[in-house]
């Protein structure tokens, strides 16, 4: 099937394309990298709370479901986030090879999103700290009024004492965490510099116009001043009759150009 004459004519597939596609592969791996480290993080805490209660076996259930809740939650606020966003390039990265500007409408929302984040983290912790200084911490103990400061105090006298679970729990350092927090950073900047590539290889000229291509040129037009004439169509010849060109004699016997075995023409009754 033949395209019609104005069809959008696409031009090659520009490098930077095959490139942006590779690195938006590689960001894809990064992520997935994150998202394990944060479901090991995970597990390693679970069982830093495991070797907790085993050492307090009288430590209060309310503080290790508590405990145990807050590592969840915190893995999937963590590692959610980052498996959809992992999903949501690698659901985008074959189309965009193959010229969906949807698809590459997508990254840059992904890559928006990041941004905003990111930036939106930065703003929180540049207004929030310096207002938590300005208001202060007090580092003693917090004693209920009507107790003194020193000496034998009330049973709720120091609200906020450890207990001993949260001692044990919090004392030892793991390895694992000298070596995580590193890794981690690193990860998320990765991915920051892999999605802001892949936004800027989209975003150029040879991409945009093989991911949005041009319709195909029309006709010349006559310059201005020109007239332009209408086609006029000749009417049927009937059959017999030899169409001339203007300009041509006409022989006076049209007998003569007659095909052979063809009947004259009769007169036209009135």
């Amino acid at each position: 099937m033949t395209p019609p004459a104005d069809a959008p004519v696409r031009p090659p597939r520009p490098v930077t394309v095959t490139i942006a596609f590779w690195l938006q592969l590689a960001t894809v791996l990064v992520l997935l990298g994150l998202v394990a480290l944060v479901v090991t993080q995970a597990v390693q805490w679970d069982g830093h709370i495991d070797r907790a209660v085993r050492a307090v076996p009288d430590a209060d259930p309310d503080e290790v479901r508590g405990e145990r809740w807050s590592n969840v939650t915190m893995a999937v606020v963590l590692g959610l986030p980052t498996l959809l966003l992992a999903l949501w390039l690698a659901a985008t990265a074959r189309p965009v090879r193959r010229g969906g500007n949807v698809a590459r409408i997508l990254v840059f929302v992904s890559g928006g999103v990041q941004l905003v984040v990111c930036c939106g983290q930065s703003f929180v912790g540049a207004f929030v700290f310096p207002l938590l200084f300005a208001i202060g911490f007090d580092d003693g103990p917090y004693v209920e009024e009507g107790y003194p400061e020193e000496g034998p105090a009330g049973p709720e006298a120091e609200i906020w004492a450890e207990s001993k679970f949260f001692e044990e729990l919090y004392s030892r350092s793991d390895p694992f965490d000298a070596v995580l927090f590193p890794l981690a950073g690193l990860g998320v900047l990765t991915v920051l510099v892999l999605t802001l590539a892949v936004v800027l290889l989209l975003a150029l000229p040879p991409a945009h116009r093989w991911f949005v291509p041009r319709a195909a040129p029309a006709a010349p037009m006559p310059p201005a001043g020109y007239p332009v004439v209408p086609v006029a169509y000749a009417p049927p010849v009937p059959h017999g009759y030899q169409v001339v060109p203007p300009g041509y004699l006409i022989c006076p016997d049209p007998a003569a150009h007659r095909a052979p075995g063809d009947a004259a023409p009769g007169p036209t009754e009135g």
